[in-house]
């Protein structure tokens, strides 16, 4: 089992631990629904070793009394599973909910790589296959704008939480500049600010998408998702401008894990800069420049 000083992963050093998983993953690129995007979805698959990996510093960081070895941990639309296999190194009995079959065989398969026992069962976020009271830590990431019942999947997550359990929730900001420009989805400038139905219709027009492909609801704003959360029984624990920013300079901090060019050019100044990540106007900008809404939140009781 290995401890939390050896938590930092970069999405390249999959390549060597998932050769099977990677062939399996490949093979999704002839049914793809949108095969020139198809190279942009493959990096997020693999990238979710990785991103587990920085799930669990954060928590160390922000709630350092939480216990990976041994935790219940429940990552609803799991995937291909990488952010599960993460936490089962660090000694933790995971499972993962997700609705896409494939991804679970892949999500099996990765497992096996990695030499862990994760439990994958299909289902939806409204509707929980788990008792009462039986997980310590739910992980909501990229999840709530596909659901079709927020209310309800909250709900859920409450009922299998036990008591003081925590919820690692991230969406996509719908108000920053970059997903006014390039949605976060399917990169269609301007495509957040439309109701439900026009942006299928542009969606469906623009990118020739057949029907029911579009699968987005409205993203909530963070103040919606504040309200959500209090509705539910939740209490924020940090504030999401503190968790994006922190999580901004864990990117930058390798450079492997930013695009090549202009960006991992702006990424090396940056990395020897305490001011860029300190002066209050600067955290500002790069919260409303680019990004997702962070949050950790205790269930009370």
């Amino acid at each position: 089992m290995r401890n939390f000083e050896q938590t930092r992963v970069s999405r390249t050093d999959t390549a060597n631990l998932e050769p099977r998983y990677l062939a399996l993953l490949e093979r999704e690129r002839e049914r793809w629904w949108e095969s020139n995007n198809f190279d942009t979805w493959k990096n997020l698959y693999v990238s979710e070793y990785a991103r587990g990996h920085y799930v669990l510093r954060t928590l160390r960081r922000y709630v350092p009394d939480f216990p990976a070895a041994g935790a219940h941990i429940l990552d609803i639309g799991c995937g291909d599973a990488g952010v599960l296999i993460a936490f089962a190194e660090f000694g933790a009995d995971t499972t993962g909910i997700e609705v896409d079959e494939r991804s679970l065989t892949r999500g099996a398969v990765r497992a096996e790589e990695h030499g862990v026992t994760v439990r994958l069962l299909k289902g939806v976020a409204e509707a929980l296959p788990l008792p009462d009271a039986s997980t310590d830590l739910v992980i909501l990431d990229n999840v709530l704008e596909h659901v079709r019942d927020r209310e309800r999947t909250l709900a859920e997550i409450r009922r299998v939480l036990r008591p003081h359990g925590l919820l690692y929730m991230v969406t996509p900001k719908p108000l920053s500049l970059y997903s006014l420009w390039n949605d976060p989805h399917y990169d269609l400038a301007g495509l957040v600010l439309l109701p439900r139905q026009l942006q299928i219709w542009y969606f469906e027009r623009l990118r020739g998408g057949g029907k029911g492909t579009y699968d987005v609801a409205v993203i909530p704003t963070r103040w919606r998702l504040r309200r959500l959360l209090r509705a539910a029984g939740f209490e924020s624990l940090v504030s999401p401008r503190e968790l994006w920013v922190s999580y901004v300079r864990d990117r930058i901090a390798e450079p492997t894990e930013v695009r090549p060019g202009i960006k991992r050019k702006l990424a090396a100044r940056l990395r020897s800069s305490e001011r860029a990540f300190t002066n209050p106007v600067l955290r500002w900008a790069w919260d409303v420049g680019i990004g997702s809404n962070f949050f950790i939140a205790r269930k009370q009781n």
